[in-house]
């Protein structure tokens, strides 16, 4: 019995070096061919630790590789590597391989699951497809139509706040306000919400939201803090918990609340003049009839609340401060309105439709400052990128600010030209060499009720407004969850 057990522990000694030993060859190869791909100088065990910090070091980081000439390039976040491409047809290699969202444990989608759940944002395969084809019919043409009012109404709103604010000639920083603005246009759209965000100067949930997304980036450039037994164990981690229980109680009480007229009143959503997105989430059922599950409309609640308000922000907020950074180009934004709406105040769908130098403007606003700096994905199998085999495990970011901003993609790619969007001369602008929604199967399926809100709430601004800039500026990019300017947004607005 002493020998069988001697005889025992013997193997397991053996087999957990021979399991060691095998590990760490295999990481040895792992890093001998990532050390191959464009990167920094960096330190064998805490990787470019000392260099990226957050998301701003991040995005120096891979701005400082893509123009050293780098299509696909790794960073070390200690001894883990991290890939990314900021290339065009890079991506495009990419995109044809690997549709997953990056959800391992050092990846950010897995990161803000605890407070998105598995909505379209982040799930995958089969959970994603299905809930796609559920809500493709909240963004059908007809439905998008209802919401045009909405959104008149909410930027009225937007500019009597601006114009409240600016009466005496006093700068400010535009960003706070368009954020609460897109939000109250989400909801009221999407939610049918009856309150108003914009008469709230600092709601708890916009403040809430940031601030998650801010920690989410510490966790990604900490290697320690992404594991959940530890981060949880941390200040940080406690704040964490408390701020998502603040952004899913909110959403949550409005959907109780939907959820409680339906079920005293059935006939309600017929009797509606205008479906909302909630609507469909609450009746939508797939072909065997099931529809969503009480957490999975909770997830969807949360996904498009945040993604519908936070990018599009982004988006307005650096379209006004290109407005007063280029006067000229303000001009002309302000004459192709005058010829769509001459006397109107009210931008239709129609009007949307007409629009010709608006539309270039804001694709150059989206190219310039990438609104969604960056994406990533997963691959479950061995993938080959610009003839490099690229095993399994590290994420792959799609840095698309690189990608906007690419010498080898585009021409003179530091000056700001919406005419590189006429159809005159646009030459660059391939399916992959623009991706502000990405691109393929998982671009973003709100993007026509982005660009709506983008053109009603831009048409009404410069019909009021002009702007001017604040010249002892210089906007500081943070290229979180989506870009932010770390200086704020600051410009001077002058009434027509």
């Amino acid at each position: 019995m002493e020998i069988l057990t001697k005889t025992l522990l013997i193997g397991v000694v053996v087999f957990i070096i021979w399991k060691l030993v095998t590990s760490l060859m295999s990481y040895i190869q792992l890093v001998r061919k990532f050390r191959k791909i464009p990167q920094k100088p960096s330190h064998w065990l805490f990787g470019h630790g000392k260099q990226v910090k957050d998301s701003i070091t991040y995005g120096d980081y891979v701005m400082d590789v893509m123009r050293g000439g780098g299509r696909l390039y790794c960073m070390w976040n200690g001894p883990f590597p991290v890939l990314g491409v900021c290339h065009a047809e890079t991506f495009q290699q990419l995109n044809k391989q690997v549709s997953d969202k990056a959800r391992g444990i050092a990846d950010g989608y897995r990161i803000l699951e605890k407070w998105l759940g598995e909505g379209l944002l982040i799930s995958n395969g089969r959970k994603w497809e299905r809930t796609r084809r559920l809500l493709t019919p909240a963004f059908h043409f007809n439905i998008l139509n209802g919401y045009v009012d909405v959104m008149n109404d909410v930027t009225d709103l937007f500019l009597d706040k601006l114009e409240a604010v600016t009466s005496k000639g006093q700068s400010v920083d535009i960003f706070p306000y368009v954020c609460r603005e897109t939000l109250d246009a989400m909801l009221k759209c999407s939610l049918s919400y009856e309150g108003s965000m914009q008469d709230v100067e600092q709601h708890e949930y916009i403040s809430s939201i940031q601030r998650v997304i801010h920690i989410m980036w510490s966790r990604l450039v900490n290697p320690l803090l992404l594991f959940d037994f530890f981060f949880r164990k941390t200040s940080l981690g406690q704040e964490h918990d408390r701020l998502i229980k603040i952004a899913r109680t909110f959403t949550g009480d409005i959907i109780e609340s939907r959820r409680k007229v339906l079920k005293e009143h059935p006939d309600a959503i017929k009797q509606k003049r205008r479906l909302d997105f909630l609507d469909i989430l609450l009746t939508a059922k797939d072909e065997n009839g099931k529809g969503l599950t009480k957490q999975e409309i909770q997830d969807e609640v949360d996904t498009f609340t945040f993604e519908g308000h936070d990018t599009t922000s982004s988006a307005i907020s650096w379209s006004i401060y290109a407005l007063g950074q280029h006067p000229e180009l303000q001009e002309k934004v302000y004459e192709d309105v005058q010829a769509v709406l001459d006397d109107n105040t009210k931008v239709t769908q129609v009007c949307i439709s007409q629009f010709k130098y608006l539309p270039l403007f804001i694709k150059e606003v989206m190219r310039f400052y990438s609104p969604v700096p960056m994406i990533a994905r997963k691959h479950s199998k061995p993938i080959t990128i610009d003839g490099m085999e690229i095993p399994t495990g590290p994420r792959v970011d799609i840095y698309i600010h690189a990608i906007h901003h690419n010498p080898q993609v585009w021409k003179n790619p530091e000056e700001f030209n919406p005419d590189r969007f006429d159809a005159d001369h646009r030459d660059e602008t391939d399916i992959y060499g623009y991706i502000p929604f990405s691109a393929g199967a998982r671009n973003c399926i709100g993007q026509v009720f982005a660009l709506n809100e983008i053109k009603i709430t831009l048409a009404k601004f410069v019909k009021r407004f002009e702007v001017k800039p604040v010249k002892s500026h210089t906007p500081k990019l943070q290229p979180d969850a989506i870009m932010r300017s770390l200086n704020g947004l600051p410009i001077q607005l002058k009434k027509r």
